[in-house]
């Protein structure tokens, strides 16, 4: 209509004095250079879409020096109470030994380095559940003990049986009735998921024994949420051995040294362990 009514053509006036070949020139290799790196992106972000970068690092477990500490500091008073001269009753040695006070600093140790390690996404509190099952020999059950984060009240199983059909698909019960020591589940899709409303939002799974030259004590199972924090399998290994196994080793020594202690309780009844 403009151009019937003013005889104007914009097409003609930009052709004949915008669109000069330099321009269009100029115009070609621009849209040339934003094609290549829209098609060097999209290749970029299916790459790392299927084979994502490693979003953790090995660092030093330093919260193990304040857990070391702490269990320094418990032998010293043993050693303390022994130097006074005065008569010490065994049965009660083990009344020294702040069980599960200890096994609840090491959890909160082990929780800050997971945070610590995983350095390219901020894992918050909610984002990490870790939970610890004493083996209870006598009923063949795995015995609720504590987890974190202790002030969320997420543990709805207290008790699990280890022969019970409804447990069976549990990532420790499955462990537990095999010769592994370690659990792993990368995709959550194949992991069970219990009544509690925190398994909505898992991503990986990760459990292992707590045992000592086949002695088994319990087990130690680690939840992450909402984040994906491994590209697969063998990276969780390697996490596990790197940064989950020497806390492993500290629960381990608390359940050594209970298990020890209450020896004596009974000293008439296992007088050669002194």
């Amino acid at each position: 209509m403009v151009k019937k009514i003013f005889g104007f053509s914009l097409t003609s006036w930009l052709v004949e004095n915008f669109f000069k070949q330099p321009l269009v020139n100029s115009l070609v290799y621009i849209s040339a250079f934003i094609i290549m790196t829209s098609v060097t992106v999209k290749i970029f972000a299916m790459i790392f879409e299927y084979f994502p970068p490693q979003r953790y690092i090995t660092v030093q477990p330093v919260e193990i020096s304040s857990c070391l500490k702490i269990m320094n500091d418990e032998i010293l008073n043993h050693l303390t109470r022994c130097d006074t001269g005065e008569p010490i009753d065994v049965r009660k040695l083990v009344e020294q030994h702040a069980f599960y006070l200890n096994k609840g600093l090491i959890i909160q140790a082990l929780a800050e380095h997971i945070r610590s390690a995983v350095e390219s996404i901020k894992v918050k509190r909610k984002d990490l559940f870790m939970s610890i099952y004493s083996l209870d020999h006598d009923n063949n059950e795995l015995d609720y003990v504590l987890h974190y984060d202790s002030q969320r009240d997420l543990v709805k199983t207290k008790k699990i049986p280890l022969d019970d059909s409804r447990y069976q698909d549990y990532e420790c019960v499955k462990c537990f009735n095999s010769s592994d020591t370690t659990a792993y589940v990368f995709d959550s899709k194949n992991y069970y998921k219990g009544s509690s409303k925190r398994h909505k939002t898992v991503k990986h799974y990760m459990g292992t024994k707590l045992a000592t030259n086949g002695r088994v004590f319990g087990f130690l199972s680690i939840e992450f949420h909402n984040h994906i924090i491994f590209e697969d399998e063998e990276s969780m290994q390697d996490f596990m051995e790197e940064n989950i196994f020497p806390f492993k080793m500290l629960i381990e020594y608390q359940y050594l040294k209970h298990d020890f202690f209450g020896k004596f309780k009974n000293f008439e009844e296992n007088w050669r362990v002194a």
